[in-house]
């Protein structure tokens, strides 16, 4: 019968495509953008390595700054220009995107830092084993997780932005505690240091995230998840690289005109140390306990400051009017 509606099954020609939106953006990986990525970061993180350090020379690690920020141009370029980038900086245009992804990563960077620092000290001044060191730092990880579980508490009674800004101003307390890590017998003070800075980061990775995938069109959802997700972890690395290199740098100055391997690491002094007699070792490595002990404290400023710049930028985003 003429004008009667198609049948189940066939109201579409059989030969007609049917797309999906978010196909669209689907690509193959761009090799070319994954090498620049690299040699932009890891130069970078060389050059500041080595010219915190002294190990090598001042040229070198100009060269390998250069290098880096050069080939990270490059990118940025090469993404502005492909159809399917590897990193969609289209994304950054929305402000809250800019904002919480920052945070991720500053997060990480504060994180990862302070990290490395406490379980250095736990094993080199405190004297724990690797196991006993592990099981002290668990608290760190727990905080994490019940932070991250109070979160829709929380924010049933304030705004999301005032719950994540709120959390990271209690992660900057945390991190200041580490001030107060004394030389001898400072484990407790140090853990609970870094149990509430991990607490305070709850909110930040609980919602950040969703943030960031709800400021986007739904077509570009998972650009943004992975984006905020790499962010996570590049901070995770750049703390590392970069705060660890700051403590490295603060205990080699803090040892002043010490030779050898004691003014490198802990281990090294407590190397130098075996090869002493005893009251001479017992000053090498209390000195040594001394500088490290500093070291971990100016980290703790640092990644304190960092929090709380965190902090201020994410108090003032808002969700994106529809």
């Amino acid at each position: 019968m003429t004008g009667s509606a198609p049948t189940a099954g066939h109201d579409l020609p059989a030969d007609r495509p049917t797309r999906d939106p978010a196909l669209a953006l689907v690509g193959r990986l761009d090799p070319a953008s994954v090498a620049l990525s690299l040699l932009a970061v890891l130069p970078v993180v060389w050059g500041v390595k080595v010219a915190a350090t002294g190990t090598a020379p001042l040229v070198a690690a100009g060269a390998a700054l250069v290098g880096g920020i050069t080939v990270g141009v490059v990118f940025v370029r090469r993404q502005l220009r492909l159809e399917r980038p590897l990193l969609d900086l289209g994304l950054f245009r929305r402000r809250r995107v800019t904002v919480v992804l920052g945070a991720l990563v500053g997060a990480g960077v504060a994180m990862a830092g302070t990290g490395l620092l406490v379980t250095q000290y736990l094993q080199v001044v405190v004297g724990l084993s690797p196991v006993a060191a592990a099981i002290w730092f668990a608290p760190m990880g727990l905080g994490v997780a019940a932070g991250t579980l109070l979160t829709p508490v929380l924010v049933r009674r304030v705004r999301p932005h005032v719950a994540v800004a709120g959390g990271l101003a209690l992660a900057a307390l945390g991190a200041l505690l580490l001030v107060l890590v004394p030389v001898e017998g400072g484990a407790p003070v140090a853990v609970l240091a870094v149990t509430v800075l991990a607490l305070g980061t709850g909110p930040l990775f609980a919602r950040g995230i969703g943030s960031i995938v709800g400021a986007v069109p739904a077509t570009r959802a998972g650009a943004a998840a992975s984006l905020a997700e790499t962010g996570n972890y590049l901070g995770g690395a750049l703390g590392l690289a970069l705060l660890g290199t700051l403590a490295a740098a603060a205990y080699r100055g803090a040892m002043g005109t010490t030779d050898g391997a004691a003014r490198e690491t802990v281990s090294g002094a407590a190397a130098e140390a075996a090869t002493l007699p005893a009251g001479e070792a017992g000053e090498l490595l209390r000195a040594a306990h001394e500088a490290f002990t500093g070291s971990l404290h100016l980290v703790g400023v640092v990644a304190a400051a960092l929090f709380v710049v965190l902090a201020v930028a994410t108090s003032q985003v808002r969700p994106d009017t529809p």
